[in-house]
């Protein structure tokens, strides 16, 4: 069959040219009842398309809600992790700029006194000073620099390794080039830098401790020979400290000057010899606030979804076709397409079945704890409130406060089982709402919106077919009109001719 285009070529239009007639009109007239048939079918698809829309809008509600609230990627936010429900607060009971502490769900309640911080984690560093007899740029060639112990080059370059990675520059590197180089090779692990003030270098070990090294070794030239060094460092090998404190009377000696211990974070400032004393306590106000920020998530995205299966339908609305968008005023046109997409999902059963699933989840009891979210304070509504979770704040706050850890399991109770029933009754409230979720979005995708893309793809395959028998019959009534037009101007001519031949004989 022919292309649109290609029969567009082949069909010759005369329009009224010897009958007089309005062909355009005529034809379009002769073209309305097949013109609505596509015009019916584009509407068809165009609704299905806003369908399959709908379906994947809907996923990706299940998909934000649950990196929100259930993803290892938002630790703050967490719920499936015991942690979010185990979370403690440090108080310091004594004045002091020497140290801080944090806790976190491994800690244990009570109060504890670092004796004493002797001294603090270095890394293994050495400077120098007063190399340059003025001020410098660091973009200047090392051949150009004024050192104060001239820098001499040996084989036209000078040579040097730091921790075993080797080194080479010649006379026109300049000296940012030199700094940069060394910063940027990892295994060397140093960090390199120039001090305008001091005119010197600094080279410091990127980690802390008494492992910590900086090994210079001088190949070529002068920049950290044992005498005379330009670089005003001499080659060898400098070592780093570990920090070394007291805490409830132990001794402690940590590379680093933060670090954790018994769910205790210490962060070392400074050195002190009086005694610092903080206490460790639950923080039910944190846990507490944590799970009613999951559950205004949760209300506010079964509340999108019970509006979806709720939303009324327009059936006097459907999609406009061009013409009929192009008759309205932008404004008219948006709020006619509100109209038409409304309730493309109402009473959609794969919807109403996850959110009854999930609100069951709330009523029946974790097995090994003998109660359900219900029975700490969360529980759905009246009718009105279409599921909503309401929370009892004493109820919530008196579980929190005597059995923290029971109200974790009822939370994050994770279950091995391959049978459905004993998953879901061994599964805390998190996990049977993320697999509710779950076996809905695979529903969903690989049934549900799988057969409405195909759908779509037939509506599409179907309109196209309408579309070419429709560019046919446009085209066999301007074949007829075209005959039409000839046929007159045919008879037209013949009557001409026929005129002229009886006038020149009656003349």
């Amino acid at each position: 069959m022919a292309s649109v285009s290609e029969l567009n070529r082949q069909v010759l239009r005369f329009s009224g040219m010897s009958s007089g007639l309005d062909t355009e009109s005529i034809v379009e007239s002769l073209l309305k009842v097949d013109q609505f048939k596509v015009d019916k079918q584009q509407k068809l698809k165009t609704k299905l398309e806003w369908k399959s829309e709908a379906y994947r809008d809907v996923n990706l509600q299940l998909r934000t809600f649950r990196q929100n609230n259930m993803s290892v990627l938002n630790a703050a936010t967490n719920m499936f992790s015991s942690d979010a429900y185990k979370t403690y607060k440090t108080t310091m009971l004594t004045d002091s700029n020497a140290v801080s502490v944090s806790a976190n769900s491994a800690a244990t309640a009570g109060t504890m006194t670092i004796n004493s911080i002797t001294r603090l984690a270095k890394a293994a560093s050495q400077s120098s000073a007063g190399i340059f007899s003025g001020d410098i740029s660091l973009e200047t060639a090392l051949a150009d620099l004024d050192f104060a112990n001239d820098l001499t080059f040996e084989d036209g370059e000078i040579s040097f390794s730091i921790n075993g990675e080797t080194f080479a520059f010649d006379e026109e590197t300049s000296l940012s080039t030199v700094i940069n180089t060394v910063n940027a090779n990892s295994k060397a692990g140093v960090t390199m830098s120039y001090s305008s003030l001091k005119k010197g270098f600094t080279i410091t070990a990127k980690e802390t401790g008494a492992d910590s090294t900086v090994n210079i070794v001088n190949l070529k030239g002068n920049a950290f020979s044992d005498e005379n060094s330009a670089f005003g460092i001499d080659q060898g090998e400098y070592h780093g400290q570990n920090a070394l404190l007291s805490i409830d009377s132990v001794t402690v000696e940590k590379s680093t000057n933060t670090f954790t211990i018994d769910g205790i974070t210490y962060t070392l400032k400074g050195e002190t010899n009086s005694a610092v004393s903080f206490s460790v306590e639950r923080d039910i106000t944190s846990t507490y606030d944590k799970i009613v920020s999951f559950i205004n998530n949760y209300n506010e995205l079964i509340s999108g979804l019970q509006s979806k299966i709720d939303e009324e339908t327009y059936s006097a609305y459907e999609p406009l076709t061009d013409d009929e968008r192009e008759a309205l005023s932008e404004t008219e046109a948006t709020k006619w397409e509100e109209k038409a997409k409304s309730g493309l999902l109402r009473y959609d059963s794969n919807i109403s079945s996850l959110l009854s699933t999930m609100r069951q989840a709330f009523y029946e009891a974790v097995q090994g704890t003998g109660k359900s979210p219900a029975d700490i304070g969360l529980s759905t509504g009246s009718y009105a409130d279409k599921g909503k979770i309401i929370i009892n704040a004493d109820k919530l706050k008196e579980a929190l406060e005597n059995n923290p850890d029971e109200v974790a399991r009822i939370f994050t109770n994770a279950s091995s089982s391959t049978d459905t029933t004993t998953k879901y009754k061994e599964s805390g409230l998190v996990a049977r709402i993320s697999n509710a979720m779950s076996q809905y979005t695979e529903t969903s995708t690989s049934v549900t919106l799988a057969n409405n893309d195909e759908a779509v793809t037939k509506a599409d395959e179907r309109l196209e077919q309408l579309q070419d028998w429709l560019q046919e019959r446009e085209d066999s009534y301007w074949k007829r009109f075209t005959a039409m037009e000839t046929a007159i101007a045919t008879l037209n001519s013949q009557t001409s001719w026929l005129q002229s031949q009886l006038g020149a004989l009656s003349s």
